[in-house]
């Protein structure tokens, strides 16, 4: 399997993930939406070679939709 084959899929996915919950509205239902897409991606590639690179990618993306979340909190409450 060459790196194209073994990467590009993950990147792709992973990157439609993210640009898909960028900015959301931070509601439980969003997060619990997040958390359970994440995981079904995260399934596709169970014992496969990319299965741990998906993981640390789904997990960064995490990070940073929570990051921003938190970043639209603060900001928001300066304005209350």
């Amino acid at each position: 399997m060459d790196f194209r084959e073994q990467y590009f899929d993950v990147w792709q996915e992973t990157w439609r993930f993210h640009k898909k919950f960028y900015g959301h509205d931070g509601s439980d239902q969003t997060w619990e939406q997040i958390v359970n897409e994440s995981s079904e991606i995260a399934r596709k590639y169970e014992g496969k070679s990319q299965y741990n690179f998906v993981k640390d990618l789904i997990l960064a993306v995490i990070s940073e939709i929570e990051k921003k979340d938190k970043e639209r909190r603060l900001a928001n409450k300066g304005h209350e």
